[in-house]
């Protein structure tokens, strides 16, 4: 588990609103909040192991869109953060039953998910798409997906999108073949080399970083659902630590910081995100 260094609480009130301005910082957060951090001693937030450019490791030690934007962060508030690193099957659970605070990782905002979570403003789109070999000429559309062995990672939004997947198909006469559900991608990658699969769904992001890394070996497909987005997550219901969040996301947006590091790391920038939470297909969130 990664710590972050611990920092002296030193607030300002503000009024009778019920909130306190940070000294390092204009972002502002609740006293019932702000009492609950103090009480534990540090905010908690979990982040991926293996899911690069958002959250990886380099000889043990985090990197990644979601480390830098978490660094930023830490850096404009007075109470600690700590940090802990985990496979991502554990991650969003832990956060729903209350084990940690934040999920501070690019995780698509879905239908199942938001029963369990409240999502922050998106930091990425996230639209899966496919990876095949560039060497292999059997797939040049969404229609040649049809019989061919998926890879996906258990658990995880490009498990879900077979289901999408499969209309598509089934309109045109076609199927999926056998999907293998790997932990991570680096694992499904590797499949992917290896010929356990002819194709690998991913977000759109991360199978652009690994084409520009790998371009004699991977081509990058079509997007297979309707455009999506990631988020933070939270347990559903802590609304003040959402707003804090949002907050904060707000202001790294207007300052070109959240841009920098989409350029950074994505190889992408997203101009327009929304400010609000959406669904596959750009949906409103509907509580």
């Amino acid at each position: 588990m990664q710590a972050g260094a611990g920092l002296t609480l030193t607030l300002i009130a503000q009024s009778c609103g019920g909130t306190s301005q940070n000294s390092r910082s204009n972002l502002s957060i609740s006293q019932s909040l702000l009492q609950q951090i103090d009480q534990k001693g540090f905010l908690l937030v979990a982040t991926e192991d293996d899911y690069p450019p958002f959250e990886f490791l380099v000889n043990g030690q985090p990197t990644g869109y979601d480390h830098e934007l978490l660094e930023l962060l830490r850096a404009k508030v007075d109470f600690e953060i700590r940090q802990e690193i985990m496979p991502w099957q554990g991650l969003l659970p832990g956060v729903a039953e209350g084990k940690y605070d934040v999920a501070l990782t690019a995780a698509i905002i879905t239908d199942e998910r938001i029963q369990t979570l409240d999502f922050t403003m998106p930091i990425t789109e996230s639209t899966i798409a496919y990876v095949k070999r560039k060497e292999d000429s059997s797939i040049q559309a969404i229609a040649d997906l049809s019989g061919k062995t998926l890879g996906v990672q258990a658990g995880g939004a490009s498990f879900e999108a077979v289901a999408d997947l499969e209309a598509t198909l089934k309109a045109s006469g076609g199927k999926p073949g056998e999907v293998i559900q790997y932990g991570n991608f680096t694992e499904a990658y590797q499949g992917l080399v290896e010929q356990q699969v002819d194709a690998v769904l991913n977000n759109i992001v991360s199978l652009s970083v690994l084409v520009n890394e790998k371009p004699s070996f991977y081509e990058l497909g079509a997007r297979i659902i309707p455009k999506d987005y990631a988020a933070w997550a939270v347990q559903r219901g802590n609304q003040e630590l959402l707003d804090f969040l949002n907050q904060f996301l707000t202001t790294v947006r207007e300052t070109g910081e959240l841009q920098q590091l989409q350029e950074k790391w994505l190889k992408i920038t997203f101009d327009n995100l929304p400010t609000v939470p959406l669904l596959p297909g750009e949906r409103p969130v509907d509580r």
